[in-house]
C-alpha cells in the first residue's frame, strides 16, 4: 500500500509518497488519526541542527492499529495507540513505540502526549513538594505543561512569564496563579515573588528557548533551591549562573527527556508446579511507582485528561489538515519561529 508522508527539505516541508509493505515480527501498521506540530524540535530539524537534512519529520502521534505483526501479543487490531513516529498517513513501526491509550481519551489531546510527557519529566526530576511555590519562565507547550503538572502536584503559587499575552491568557484559563508578560513588566516576577515575602523561589523551571531567562532563574532561585533547565538551545553562549548557583548551594537540574528509560521490561522467578522456581519466557511490563518510565508517564498523560484532570486544547493555537502541512510549516516554523505557534494539530 501506499502513504503520504511529510519531508523535510532545505527550505521547505513538501508531502510525498512512498510504498509500505506488511509488519514484520513485533511490528504494527498504524493508521493515524492526529499528529502533534510544535515550534522547538520542528525548528530544530529544519534547521539540521539535529539530523542532515533530507528527513522525515514529525515525532508524535495518536493512531489506530490496523494490523499486527508475528509476535505481537499487547496490542490487537482496533487499539488506540500514540507513538513516536512520522507525519504520515500510514507508518509501520515496533509495537514496542507504542503505548495503549486508555479507551475513551481524546485522541486530539493524546496527540500532545510527547511534549506532555516532557513537562511531566521536568517535575519529576525537581521534586517540587506540596505547597512549594514555583516558577515556569516560557510558555510554550512544554513550559505550559509543566505549569499544569505543578498545579496538579500541588505548587502553591505557580507563577509563569512569557512575552506572548495569548500564552499567557491560555495559561490563566489553565488555573495557573501569577501570568506575567515579561517584556511588558520586566519587574513583574520579583514582584510577584517579593509579595510572598520570599527572596526567591524554590523551584524554577527555564522553558523560554532561549539562555538569558537561564541567568534571570539563577538569580532568583532561593538557598538550595532548584533550577530546572527545559529548553534546548543552540548556538547562544550560556550565562555565568554558576556563581549564583554554587553560592546558594542550589541545583541546577537537566531534563532532557530522552535520559531516561523509554520502557523496562522485567523477568520473573515463579513457580510453576514444581521446584525449583523457574523464569518465565514472557518479559512483562515495570510499572512500579519507584521508576518513572516514559511510557509510564505517557499514560499519566493520557489518564489525567481522560479523567478530566487536564484539559490541553487552550494550548492547541492551530488545526491543520494534513495537506495544509507544507504552508504551515513555511508560515510557522520555517526558517524561524515567529512566536504564533505554540502547538499545531494536523489531522489525517
Amino acid at each position: 500500500m501506499k502513504t503520504l508522508f511529510a519531508e523535510a527539505q532545505p527550505g521547505k516541508v513538501v508531502l510525498k509518497e512512498k510504498e509500505i509493505g506488511k509488519p514484520g515480527v513485533g511490528e504494527v501498521l498504524l493508521k493515524a488519526k492526529y499528529s502533534a506540530m510544535s515550534p522547538g524540535t520542528e525548528n530544530g530539524l529544519l534547521g539540521e541542527h539535529i539530523v542532515p537534512l533530507p528527513t522525515s519529520i514529525g515525532y508524535a502521534t495518536s493512531a489506530e492499529v490496523i494490523e499486527v505483526g508475528e509476535g505481537v501479543d499487547d496490542l490487537k487490531v482496533g487499539d488506540h495507540v500514540v507513538a513516536t513516529v512520522e507525519h504520515a498517513q500510514y507508518v509501520i513501526t515496533p509495537a514496542l513505540n507504542c503505548t495503549l491509550c486508555p479507551e475513551g481519551v481524546d485522541l486530539a489531546q493524546a496527540a500532545f502526549w510527547n511534549l506532555g510527557h516532557t513537562g511531566m519529566y521536568a517535575l519529576r526530576r525537581s521534586n517540587l513538594q506540596m505547597g512549594e511555590p514555583c516558577a515556569v519562565l516560557g510558555q510554550g507547550f512544554v513550559g505550559a505543561m509543566t505549569a499544569q503538572c505543578a498545579r496538579l502536584a500541588g505548587a502553591c503559587p505557580v507563577i509563569v512569564t512569557d512575552l506572548d499575552n495569548t500564552r499567557l491568557e491560555a495559561a490563566k484559563k489553565m488555573g495557573v496563579d501569577v501570568a506575567i508578560n515579561s517584556k511588558e513588566d520586566p519587574d513583574g516576577f520579583e514582584n510577584a515573588i517579593k509579595a510572598l515575602g520570599r527572596d526567591g523561589l524554590p523551584v524554577i523551571f527555564e522553558a523560554t528557548g532561549a539562555r538569558g531567562p537561564l541567568m534571570q532563574a539563577a538569580e532568583m532561585v532561593s538557598e538550595r533551591g532548584r533550577v530546572v533547565m527545559i529548553s534546548q538551545v543552540h548556538g547562544q553562549e550560556m550565562p555565568p549562573i554558576d556563581d549564583p548557583i554554587m553560592q546558594k548551594g542550589a541545583s541546577l537540574i537537566g531534563t532532557y527527556v530522552n535520559s531516561k528509560p523509554y520502557k523496562l521490561k522485567r523477568a520473573d522467578l515463579i513457580i510453576n508446579g514444581t521446584w525449583p522456581p523457574v523464569m518465565n519466557d514472557k518479559l512483562n511490563a515495570y510499572q512500579n511507582s519507584d521508576v518513572w518510565t516514559s511510557d509510564e508517564d505517557i499514560k499519566v498523560f493520557l489518564n489525567m485528561i481522560k479523567y478530566g484532570k487536564l484539559d490541553i486544547t487552550p494550548l492547541i493555537s492551530h488545526r491543520f489538515k494534513y495537506t495544509e502541512i507544507p504552508e504551515a510549516y513555511a508560515k510557522y516554523v520555517y526558517p524561524e519561529v515567529n512566536g504564533e505557534l505554540t502547538a499545531g494539530l494536523i489531522e489525517w
